[in-house]
C-alpha cells in the first residue's frame, strides 16, 4: 500500500500519498512535507491496479484531523472521525 496516491472520490484530485497504516488507518503524507494525516480505511476503497485509493470523505475532515506524529496516531483520532 505504501506509495499509493490518495485522490478525492469526485473529481480525483490529488491529496497525498500513503506512508503507512495503523490500525482502521493509512497515513496519508501531503505533498510538499505539510504533514501526515489519519484516513479511515473504511472510508478509503484501494483500486490496486491503479495504485490509487479514494478519499470518500471531504479533504477539510482529512486535514483536521489531528496529524500523525513520528508514526503514532493521536488518541482524539477516533474522537475526531466518530463525531
Amino acid at each position: 500500500m505504501e506509495g499509493f496516491r490518495v485522490v478525492t472520490a469526485v473529481g480525483e484530485k490529488r491529496v497525498g500519498r500513503i506512508v503507512g497504516a495503523q490500525g482502521d488507518y493509512y497515513f496519508v503524507k501531503r505533498p510538499f512535507g505539510r504533514g501526515c494525516y489519519p484516513l479511515p480505511k473504511k472510508e478509503a476503497p484501494v483500486l490496486p491496479e491503479q495504485r490509487r485509493v479514494l478519499m470518500q470523505i471531504p479533504r477539510r475532515d482529512l486535514f483536521g484531523a489531528p496529524k500523525v506524529r513520528r508514526g503514532r496516531l493521536d488518541p482524539a483520532t477516533d474522537g475526531h472521525y466518530s463525531a
